[in-house]
C-alpha cells in the first residue's frame, strides 16, 4: 500500500477504528486488538474505544504470529472470534450474527457449535468464532485459520453473509472501490 493502510480514512475515521467499533458494539464481552506494524500509531487511532490491546512484535512473519499473541492474551477466555481490520463493510450485526449463532444450540443438536465461521457466497473469510478449546491449534498456525476450519467441519455452523460484504483493502485499488462505495452509499 506504501502507507499503514488501517490508518487510512474511511467513513470519516480511521480504518481500524471503522472495525474496532463495530466489533465492540455487537455486544461481545472483551474487544482484545492485536497490533504490530506501526503500533504506537494505530493505538492512537483505536484510543477511546473499549478495547484492550497486544502488541505482536513479530508481525512481519505473517498472521499466524497474530493469532499465537491473540491466544497468549486470551488464557481467562472461554472462546475468540477472530476478524480483520481492513473488512470494512462487516458492520456490528454481522459480528452479532455470529457471536448469537455461537450461543445458541441448532435444531436437533445437543450442544452449541464449537466453531462459527463465515461463507461469503463461495469464500470462507474471517470473522471466525472458536471455542477456547482450538486456541491450542490456532496458536501453531502459519496463516489463516483454514486448517483449523477443515479438521472440524463436523463441529462447525456456517453462516453465510451476502459477497458484497467481503473487501479486504490489500491494495489501493481496493481502498479506492471501498472509498467509492460508502460514498455512494452502498
Amino acid at each position: 500500500m506504501g502507507t499503514q493502510k488501517l490508518l487510512l480514512p474511511l467513513g470519516g475515521e480511521p480504518l481500524v477504528a471503522r472495525t474496532v467499533r463495530q466489533v465492540v458494539e455487537s455486544g461481545v464481552d472483551d474487544v482484545l486488538v492485536v497490533v504490530g506494524h506501526e503500533h504506537e500509531r494505530v493505538l492512537a487511532a483505536i484510543e477511546g474505544l473499549r478495547c484492550r490491546h497486544a502488541i505482536n512484535l513479530e508481525y512481519a512473519t505473517g498472521m499466524g504470529s497474530s493469532f499465537r499473541t491473540a491466544v497468549g492474551e486470551l488464557a481467562n477466555s472461554d472462546a475468540a472470534m477472530f476478524a480483520l481490520a481492513d473488512q470494512p463493510f462487516v458492520t456490528a450485526s454481522e459480528y452479532r450474527r455470529l457471536l448469537d449463532a455461537f450461543l445458541t444450540r441448532p435444531p436437533g443438536q445437543a450442544q452449541p457449535p464449537r466453531i462459527v465461521s463465515v461463507r461469503y457466497g463461495d469464500v470462507t473469510a474471517p470473522p471466525h468464532l472458536f471455542d477456547r478449546e482450538f486456541f491450542p491449534e490456532l496458536a501453531v498456525l502459519e496463516h489463516g485459520a483454514r486448517p483449523v476450519l477443515q479438521r472440524h467441519r463436523d463441529r462447525t455452523v456456517v453462516l453465510q453473509f451476502p459477497p458484497e460484504l467481503l473487501l479486504d483493502i490489500d491494495t489501493p485499488e481496493d481502498y479506492e472501490r471501498a472509498s467509492a462505495r460508502l460514498s455512494a452509499g452502498t
